[in-house]
């Protein structure tokens, strides 16, 4: 019986998972605006034999209410020129890069990514988003975000017209080493799910427990075939972040450390900037005020009010939920432990069928990623689970896809 290889990707964004990260004593914080730092990082992800890294992008200053946050150490660059830049350093390693449906057209995305495409001999991906920050439709001259079902129909339409105009590229040659790049989604409502279902090729989701891997990665396999579409043709690639050490008290230390990076003022900071609404005024001793929030916040009120409400009926105090929010700001796994721990989880995520692999977004930058690379791969490889090697030069090949997509109208 063939064993279940587990796929990885990189999530590399900023200094790292921890919005403390870059104070970590072994974080580069000087170096994510230079050349050599993602020089660095990108050698060190193609010595783990990731399938890929992944960038996000951000159409939108970061802060609440106008306000810039001092502290948060959260640098956006454009990720098609960044991992470009990052291909010319690697030979192997996918590129996947998050590019908005809802302010580029589809000429302007069709042309980005092929000559990404060309240059690294075929290893681009298209993480597809729709954009929801309300601060960022003014950068673009409108008033407020299109409705969201407006947003994913526009979408669906821009992704068919880009793959349209590859396709007529791929024909006139020389050909797109692909076909297309491969097509990536991170939506997580129904309707994301839905567009994922007709469109992903790969899927990155949170999933902070097995039992929540199980039912996201069946869900979209079920709606995948439900439109006819091979649900093995996609990978689902759930968030995952670590913080390892030699033994478990180690590993708690560890994650102690990080923890003991944040202050109150910092993690409300963060706090004000996630959920779009300035606390930093407010007394970090007094009940979280969560009817002020959701009545300020600039994001869907619907979905912060499920995050705050609880905490605030309760009489949470402001300091300790911003504190704890820190802990896990995403919703993602943080597995704290040794390296063969991780091991072990990561196996039984993949067999118990929780995901395809696993979207690694390191503690801190560049010494998260250097600990896992060099105490977590090995014991998958040695048990038979991780290639030692790139199956070929295109992502998809090394996503275990076709090697190319021969008509993508």
């Amino acid at each position: 019986m063939m064993t279940k290889q587990i796929h990885l990707w990189a999530f590399l964004q900023g200094i790292g998972f921890y919005p403390t990260a870059w104070k970590h004593e072994r974080a580069r914080p000087a170096g994510v605006f230079s050349m050599d730092y993602y020089a660095s990082v990108a050698k060190l992800v193609e010595k783990g034999c990731f399938d890929a890294i992944v960038f996000g992008d951000q159409l939108q200053s970061r802060g609440a209410g106008g306000r810039t946050p001092e502290r948060m150490a959260m640098p956006t660059l454009d990720p098609v020129t960044l991992l470009t830049a990052m291909g010319a350093v690697t030979r192997h390693v996918g590129l996947v890069a998050t590019i908005s449906t809802t302010f580029n057209t589809p000429e302007m995305l069709a042309e980005r990514f092929a000559t990404m495409e060309r240059m690294t001999g075929g290893r681009a991906g298209w993480n597809i988003v729709t954009s929801v920050h309300p601060d960022t439709a003014g950068n673009f001259g409108l008033d407020e975000m299109p409705p969201k079902g407006e947003r994913y129909t526009n979408a669906a339409d821009v992704v068919a017209k880009a793959c349209e105009l590859w396709a007529q590229m791929d024909r006139a040659g020389p050909a797109l080493p692909q076909g297309r790049p491969v097509l990536v989604q991170a939506g997580q409502s129904p309707q994301g799910r839905d567009f994922a279902a007709r469109t992903a090729e790969a899927i990155f989701c949170p999933a902070a427990t097995i039992e929540a891997g199980v039912e996201f990665r069946n869900d979209l396999r079920s709606r995948i075939a439900a439109v006819g579409r091979n649900p093995d043709g996609t990978r689902v690639m759930p968030g995952l972040s670590c913080v390892l050490g030699g033994t478990e008290d180690e590993a708690r230390a560890n994650h102690k450390a990080i923890m003991d990076l944040a202050d109150p003022a910092l993690a409300i900071e963060y706090l004000s900037e996630s959920l779009c609404c300035d606390m930093t005024g407010f007394d970090p001793e007094a009940p979280l005020d969560h009817e002020h929030v959701i009545a300020n916040t600039l994001l869907p009120a619907a979905d912060v009010a499920r995050a705050v409400t609880p905490a605030g009926e309760a009489g949470t105090p402001l300091r300790e939920f911003a504190m704890n929010f820190m802990l896990n700001p995403r919703g993602h796994n943080v597995f704290i432990g040794t390296p063969e721990q991780m091991a072990d989880m990561m196996i039984t995520w993949r067999d118990e069928g929780a995901c395809d692999g696993f979207t690694l977004q390191p503690s801190y930058m560049p010494g998260g990623l250097e600990d896992f690379v060099e105490g977590v791969i090995p014991i998958l490889q040695q048990r038979g689970r991780y290639r030692t090697e790139y199956p070929g030069s295109t992502l998809r090949e090394t996503l275990g896809l076709s090697p190319r997509v021969e008509d993508a109208a």
